[in-house]
């Protein structure tokens, strides 16, 4: 009777746990939902990543700095969030290999409800503020808190369309580099590429497994910690 008692008891934990999971799960699902292909997510790397240290599934981390907000003003991926991702290639530069390589795929969020599914790729890099800060006039400044912003929507089933909030895109014919800003480029919802690291490509388009690759022929691949990105998100 008493071992039966106490099946009982663990089968009930075991189904209020199901339900608790099936619940975030659910909650989750319905938030990832909110975010379509091509809206862009500006967020700073965590900790520094080095192809010539980092291994395959190493994790990456990054946080948003900004809220990203429907056209409605609906929050639904908040300042701080944690964007989760994982390395799928390091390679680093030797003697015999000339080219060093690393591979990184954003693939969800962490938010007070759960992980969110949000596979992205990056579609620009950014030197670190501080080498903005040193003279680093390659290098352009992230853009800060309530900036009229250039919006990337997409339909989605029932909601409001998520807006990127960037600085106001050039117009056509624009250089890039303004006076203001001591020369640097002005970092927009379509800026691509890499800025203000030296020898550091970025590939044109994600590799076999979605992630994006970075690349440089005269060094290991290294972004400091700090580095800020803009995250594309995918279908």
């Amino acid at each position: 009777m008493k071992s039966n008692r106490i099946a009982g008891i663990i089968m009930a934990a075991f189904l209020c746990g199901a339900a608790i999971a099936q619940t975030a799960a659910r909650s989750a699902t319905s938030d990832s939902a909110k975010i379509a292909p091509g809206v862009v997510i500006p967020v700073e790397l965590t900790k520094t990543v080095d192809a010539k240290k980092a291994k395959t599934g190493d994790e990456v981390f990054a946080t948003v700095t900004q809220d990203l907000k429907t056209s409605a003003g609906e929050v639904v991926l908040p300042k701080d969030t944690k964007v989760v991702g994982h390395v799928t290639e390091a390679q680093a530069r030797s003697k015999e290999q000339k080219e060093s390589q690393l591979a990184i795929l954003f693939d969800h969020a962490i938010l007070k409800t759960g992980d969110m599914a949000l596979r992205t790729s990056i579609q620009a890099v950014v030197a670190p503020q501080n080498d903005v800060d040193n003279g680093n006039s390659a290098a352009a400044a992230p853009p800060g808190p309530g900036s009229v912003g250039t919006t990337q929507t997409s339909p989605m089933s029932g909601r409001s369309p998520v807006s990127t909030p960037m600085p106001t895109a050039p117009s056509p014919g624009d250089t890039g580099t303004h006076p203001a800003n001591g020369g640097r480029p002005e970092i927009h919802a379509n800026t691509q590429g890499v800025i203000g690291i030296p020898n550091l490509k970025l590939e044109s388009a994600p590799n076999a497994d979605g992630a994006s690759v970075l690349v440089s022929e005269k060094s290991n691949v290294k972004m400091e910690g700090g580095t800020f990105m803009l995250l594309r998100v995918a279908p």
